[in-house]
């Protein structure tokens, strides 16, 4: 019989350790005291704002998880207690269990419990068993056939040879053809092989499922019953489990829980057992900028709760259940305690990306904290000790014995804490703590980048994924994770040696002499909101009052702004930022066509200059026929005309047009030795001397949008009548949001456009400018002859990233646009190749999310027999995106 620990136990084993590690703490502190004087403002690094996150964090789930032991359990059981008996259990359970290679005894005592479980219930049950070997088969069928229970329960034996989670997908489609949507609340169990079940498991856990219809999973709590000598082992996995009950609980407060452990997690069948479900278990896919794309080998516990997590089902934990796992270990304490944690840090890791980007309104505010917790962590748990280091080095000796006295002193409150909750500690449970925040740290954070390596061993048995992984094509990508590690161990411990005066920064004056700042609060020269009239005017007043060669910031005020005219900005340098999409709306009230709210705009002016030679498509170099009077940072735009045989070579079949001619391109001067002139990047576009045309652009330069939201009113309409109807219904109020034209080296960053005329966003002619954080939803006019776009037109190296997009007609790139990059996206409407001969343009990592209403598809090519525009260009790339029906 294992035996079952509790509160008793747990206050009993305390008492030694406790003693040992409070008097231990003291003595330090006592010593030490004669020394204060040299603690200065810098044990705010060692305690430190990242210490009062850390303790601030822990405090919190402890208060958490006494309120939910206290509380919110005891109400959420009386629910269950109040149920009708003849309503707690459904009349089928099935148990889906991977049991590869256990030692008999395992075996035996694991299934023994499953069946005395069964014998407490009304519920008949399937087991669907995922074996190794034929001394498997024997020990499940001899312990089945001798117990008495065996009538009630249908068993079904599977062979695993591909790995557990395709042996998992082949059991629950053996669970889901024996399921039938009539079984009401019916409950599949996933459980492993060497866990063992309390008495009275099944009745206890069972009637949470049908007293909670939101209620997608639960897990209990985990104690380990261990078959080793190596007594660090079994004190390491007491911790572990100890630590789990008290965060378990504060997570369940908020219906969640971060893990569905594979131990044993019960599950709605109706969930799980569903073919979308069990293929993500079979083949769970991650796709990382540097690692390349690659499977899950493991943590099938992990994609289970994502996808439940995904769907809004509510979690929760079970404190008074104990599921045991039998443990038998003879590898040393160092080598499991490393690659132990390497494979769970992994998988963890492998996953938190995809949680975090649900948004807390998904996962709920402290559950997203939670999450993002794990993965600032692994940092955070390495300031103190890091930070007592560097000023025993750099300052004093008197900094590590107080760091080391205040560690004990918190570690004895946590250990009490574990021990009043039931679980034993000893005098190896504080070294063994800070053993797993440290080395657990350095684990972590080689397992964060290094996301692609996982192995798996059991017995004799080792699986890894080492020729799984489709790696990026790059010739240094073996080499990216571990120099990208180095580097962020670089930036760690520089940023903690400049917060604790071990070095220091050159003065702010030698970093900033460069240019002059102008501060601009724009209340104070007319821009008043919520007054109804025109604050245009105010701020194009203040933007011709600007001087180019300094930076101006033009703080706009909280409220609500009306623009009745567009805002002009034509000089370089210049920002323009609100205080947040939420603080600081523009109304624009603007009417008319080919206008936009905000216009920034140069111009472009006839040179004489021509091609001696031709310019290859790679080549960064220009060959002029005469010496320029060019200077580094001035742009050029080349252009040829549309010659029938070019047209003919790319295979425009209709289209024929003298104009607009689709070969064209802007240049960024490099480097200017008279008539030979470096370029920035090349073309991608061969031009030749006899029928090239040159024109040099003066762009503005340097302009920066930022923290506002700007929306187009039409009097008497609403954005909603306009929804999923691409058509040009309110034409008069045709005025995009933002158009960049002319422009480079400028941004939109953090601003929502909200019902524009026509284009939201619009780059026309630009070079290397930038729009990251854009919220767009909805445009007036999205019907024929070009309108409602994202537009990204004649404009090269452009980045548009992180955003979302809804509510408009497409997304394009167009008419020669080359080099640009659209990235991080999550949009309700297509990415549009709309013609023009664009090229070298890539689409990476865009989620779509298309309404049924929308009638492209996600990625839209233009057609060699199109009327509006001839075919793209070569090297227009998409990669990495994910089409959400």
């Amino acid at each position: 019989m294992i035996k079952r620990f509790g509160r008793t136990e747990g206050l009993v084993s305390l008492i030694i350790p406790a003693i040992l590690y409070s008097s231990l703490s003291f003595g330090i502190f006592y010593s030490i005291w004669p020394y204060f004087y040299y603690i200065k403002n810098e044990t705010i690094i060692v305690l430190g704002a990242v210490g009062i996150w850390r303790y601030s964090w822990l405090l919190l789930n402890y208060v958490r998880s006494a309120i939910y032991n206290s509380r919110y359990y005891p109400s959420l059981k009386k629910t269950v207690e109040e149920l009708p008996e003849n309503e707690k259990f459904p009349d089928h359970i099935f148990f889906i269990i991977p049991s590869y290679c256990e030692e008999p005894w395992v075996t035996v005592e694991t299934f023994q419990s499953i069946f005395s479980n069964l014998s407490t219930i009304p519920s008949k049950a399937t087991l669907i068993v995922a074996t190794g070997s034929d001394q498997d088969d024997k020990v499940i069928a001899a312990t089945y056939n001798a117990h008495p229970q065996k009538d009630d329960i249908e068993l079904v034996l599977q062979r695993q040879s591909q790995g557990k989670r395709i042996a998992m997908g082949h059991a629950l489609r053996a669970a889901a053809r024996r399921y039938n949507e009539d079984i009401k609340n019916s409950v599949t169990i996933f459980m492993d092989g060497d866990s063992y079940l309390e008495s009275f498991t099944l009745k206890r856990t069972l009637p949470f499922f049908s007293a909670f219809p939101k209620l997608g999973a639960l897990t209990t709590n985990e104690a380990a019953y261990i078959n080793t000598r190596n007594q660090w082992y079994k004190d390491w996995f007491n911790l572990k489990f100890g630590q789990r009950h008290v965060l378990f609980k504060s997570h369940s407060l908020s219906n969640k829980v971060l893990t569905l452990t594979g131990r044993f997690s019960m599950f709605r069948s109706s969930v799980v057992l569903k073919e979308k479900f069990i293929k993500k278990i079979e083949n769970d896919i991650i796709t990382h900028w540097m690692h390349g794309k690659f499977r899950f080998l493991m943590g099938d516990d992990k994609t289970s709760w994502f996808n439940l997590l995904k769907d809004g089902w509510d979690m929760l934990y079970i404190p008074d259940v104990t599921c045991y796992s039998l443990e038998s270990r003879d590898a040393s304490f160092l080598s499991l305690s490393t690659s132990l944690p390497y494979r769970w840090y992994g998988n963890t890791l492998r996953n938190n990306d995809r949680a975090l980007k649900l948004g807390w309104k998904k996962t709920g505010l402290f559950i997203w904290f939670a999450i993002l917790d794990q993965r600032l962590s692994m940092w955070t748990s390495l300031v103190g000790i890091s930070g007592a280091l560097i000023l025993t080095a750099v300052k004093s000796f008197i900094y590590f014995p107080f760091y080391l006295a205040w560690v004990l002193a918190v570690r004895v409150l946590q250990m009490s804490m574990i021990a009043f909750r039931g679980h034993p500690v000893s005098t190896r449970t504080i070294p063994l703590m800070l053993y797993n925040q440290w080395i657990g740290a350095f684990i972590k954070i080689r397992a964060y980048f290094h996301l692609s390596d996982q192995k798996w061993a059991k017995g004799k048995t080792t699986q890894s994924n080492e020729s799984g992984v489709a790696m990026i094509s790059h010739r240094l990508v073996k080499y990216m994770p571990r120099v990208t590690m180095s580097l962020s161990y670089a930036v760690f411990f520089f940023a903690l040696l400049i917060a604790e005066g071990a070095v220091v920064l050159p003065d702010s004056d030698v970093i900033y002499n460069t240019r002059n700042i102008d501060f601009i609060d724009a209340r104070q020269h007319g821009v008043k909101p919520g007054d109804g009239l025109d604050d245009a005017h105010a701020l194009r007043a203040i933007l011709s009052r600007t001087n180019p060669s300094n930076l101006t910031i033009i703080e706009l005020p909280e409220g609500t702004l009306d623009f009745f005219v567009p805002v002009y900005i034509s000089k370089n340098n210049i920002v323009i930022r609100g205080k947040g999409r939420d603080r600081t709306i523009i109304r624009s009230h603007i009417k008319g066509k080919g206008k936009a709210a905000f216009q920034i705009e140069g111009k472009r002016v006839n040179t004489r200059l021509k091609l001696s030679e031709p310019l290859a498509a790679n080549s960064k170099k220009i060959i002029l026929d005469q010496d320029s009077k060019l200077h580094i940072n001035d742009f050029l735009l080349l252009k040829m005309p549309n010659e029938a045989e070019f047209l003919k070579k790319i295979r425009s079949k209709v289209w024929a047009r003298e104009y607009p001619w689709v070969r064209q391109s802007i240049v960024r001067i490099s480097k200017n030795n008279g008539r030979k002139v470096d370029i920035e990047y090349q073309t991608g576009l061969t031009f030749n001397p006899d029928n090239t045309r040159i024109q040099q652009i003066q762009p503005v330069r340097n302009i920066t949008l930022r923290n506002f939201t700007l929306r187009q009113l039409v009097p008497g309409a609403d954005i909603k009548e306009v929804k999923g109807r691409y058509e040009n219904l309110f034409p008069n109020y045709a005025v995009d949001g933002i158009l960049f034209k002319y422009a480079a080296d400028s941004r939109a960053e953090n601003i929502k456009l909200d019902a524009i005329g026509r284009h939201p966003l619009h780059f026309e002619s630009s070079y290397a400018c930038r729009a990251t954080g854009i919220d767009i939803d909805g445009a007036w006019n999205k019907g024929k002859s070009g309108n409602g776009y994202v537009r990204i037109s004649r404009s090269h190296h452009i980045i548009f990233s992180n955003s979302k997009i809804k509510n408009i007609r497409h997304i394009t790139l167009q008419w020669s646009s080359s080099y640009n990059q659209l990235s991080y996206l999550r949009s309700a409407v297509d990415i549009n190749f709309h013609g023009g001969y664009s090229h070298h343009n890539r689409v990476k990592e865009i989620v779509f999310d298309l309404p049924p209403f929308h009638k492209w598809k996600a990625i839209t090519r233009t057609p060699e027999d199109a009327r509006w525009a001839p075919p793209d260009g070569e090297e227009n790339t998409v990669s990495a995106i994910q089409i959400n029906h």
